[in-house]
């Protein structure tokens, strides 16, 4: 049987509280406990401790919601709470732990607090760099269990939630972290340590306060791949976020997508979490809600620099909601200047011909070579796999067959056996194509050049849709793009060829749900 049980502020703000067995504490806004909210009820909840099953049984009684382990506690209602699960006086805010001395004896004490606090470890052991949840959140994996701290870790660690099941709300004020809600007190432009923030304008609590009177939902939205690249942790993140929604003082969600999938932002994948899941049900009028965020795509103006990507203003732009920089929100600046992306998503449309010119055909020849240029993610082995074998033509494709020298080969021997071929590969340059012109011309083989007429940012918007709709495809990294870029050369008809055609991007979508993400912008920059 337990000899004690204490009510430990997770803020070391005041010295912890003995609640005795089998008698009622009431607990609230007094020197006692340094709460000086006056949201915060002097009789806010009441809790009464039984030492012989380990458990405190507390009952909300202030005018205001509180919360138990992240779940609103309403008036009039009981909750029990173990060992090690947090009391939240008011949701949100003043989170209590409860301990027992000695602990029961089926408790286990994990590596990490559930504050996402360093717990002292065996002497010569050592922490896994890929070990970074902590334990609460493991367990949430997913079968979505609420860790003591209020929060969840969901498919597969790619998204962590705070407040999961706070009170919903037609009206949602959405928001970046950094740069938008905080800044770093070293003035640097990343964070030196998990305690390197200050609250990024004076104006910023009260805003949240007015707004949170008025109804609306506070939820934070970030992006934070450094925990799936191993760069911080997940508790190091969910503890600084749980810091700032205190320092803020007003109730809020907060969503974190840890990698660079379907979540994260621009993509709409957390706000589609919220609609579905985390809103309690209720409908959110798009209209009515906002977003605010410093990734913006302002240009440099000044000594300022320009913004590092504009994910924040195209999150909006994908949900359908009003958008708004920092300083228009907190601050009421005048509507700053952007720039859009270069490929916009939503301007694809399946009206216009393949070809260009529209009469071309396919063959034109009796035997013929057809040799692609473009980008990766331009459509070409789409293509070739179906346009063009429809129409008898073989695939010369470097990724299937190993090299270029293999690709002659193959378009050699085909030849001879009186087939046409189509080279499926990048051939950004001179060079590269001569390979296949001189082949073919021993042969007497006449050879068209089928040029994709699709831009560096719109192969990268089909390479992040087709890892995002589920295909089995490997991602693309930008210095592959760079690198076509810097060795492509305009096709004439002087290297040789016989024709050149334009390829148009002409999408074919199986369903209404692929073409609405299609059209949505996944680029960040």
């Amino acid at each position: 049987m337990a000899q004690r049980c204490i009510l430990k502020c997770l803020k070391d703000l005041h010295a912890p509280i003995v609640l005795s067995n089998g008698r009622n504490c009431i607990i609230g806004r007094s020197r006692e406990t340094k709460i000086k909210d006056k949201r915060c009820s002097k009789s806010q909840v009441e809790l009464l401790a039984d030492y012989s099953t380990y458990t405190v049984t507390v009952r909300q009684i202030g005018a205001n919601t509180s919360g138990v382990n992240g779940k609103p506690l309403h008036f009039g209602n009981t909750s029990v709470l173990k060992h090690r699960d947090i009391l939240e006086v008011l949701l949100g805010q003043h989170q209590h732990i409860i301990e027992f001395e000695p602990p029961p004896i089926n408790s286990v004490l994990k590596s990490e607090r559930l504050s996402g606090e360093d717990m002292p470890r065996r002497a010569g052991t050592k922490r896994n760099s890929k070990d970074t949840m902590d334990d609460s959140s493991k367990k949430a994996r997913g079968n979505g269990a609420v860790a003591a701290n209020g929060w969840e870790s969901l498919y597969d660690d790619s998204l962590l939630v705070l407040n999961k099941d706070m009170e919903g709300s037609s009206k949602v004020a959405g928001y970046d972290m950094d740069g938008t809600l905080i800044t770093t007190k070293s003035g640097r432009v990343f964070a030196v340590s998990t305690d390197d923030w200050k609250i990024i304008f004076p104006e910023v609590p009260g805003k949240l306060k007015q707004l949170h009177k008025e109804g609306y939902k506070l939820i934070i939205f970030t992006n934070q791949a450094g925990i799936a690249s191993g760069k911080s942790t997940a508790s190091d993140i969910q503890k600084k976020i749980s810091n700032i929604i205190s320092a803020l003082g007003v109730p809020m969600q907060a969503l974190v997508s840890t990698g660079k999938g379907p979540y994260r932002k621009p993509a709409t994948g957390m706000w589609e979490f919220l609609k579905k899941e985390a809103n309690g049900g209720i409908e959110i009028d798009l209209q009515s809600s906002m977003y605010v965020g410093d990734a913006a795509g302002r240009p440099a103006e000044g000594k300022k620099k320009k913004d590092f990507s504009s994910g924040d203003r195209l999150f909006a732009m994908n949900i359908g909601i009003p958008f708004f920089t920092p300083e228009e929100h907190f601050l009421g600046v005048k509507t700053q200047k952007f720039n859009m992306p270069e490929f916009d998503p939503r301007t694809v449309n399946d009206s216009v011909s393949l070809f260009d010119p529209p009469s071309t055909k396919v063959p034109k020849h009796e035997l013929e070579v057809i040799v692609f240029v473009g980008y990766p993610g331009s459509g070409k082995s789409f293509l070739a796999s179906t346009h063009f074998a429809a129409a008898g033509y073989v695939q010369a494709n470097r990724d299937t067959v190993g090299s270029w020298q293999k690709c002659i080969s193959v378009m050699e021997k085909s030849l001879q056996e009186g087939k046409n071929v189509v080279i499926d590969n990048t051939n950004p340059d001179v060079e590269s194509r001569q390979r296949y012109i001189v082949a073919a011309k021993k042969l007497k083989v006449p050879v068209r050049c089928f040029v994709f007429s699709v831009s560096k940012d719109h192969c990268r918007h089909n390479n992040k849709y087709r890892t995002f709709s589920g295909a089995n495809h490997e991602n693309i990294s930008d210095m592959v793009y760079n690198m076509y870029k810097s060795k492509y050369v305009e096709p004439t008809l002087k290297e040789g060829f016989d024709d050149i055609v334009k390829v148009n991007f002409v999408p074919s979508f199986r369903t209404a749900k692929d073409e609405k993400m299609y059209k949505m912008f996944l680029l960040e920059k």
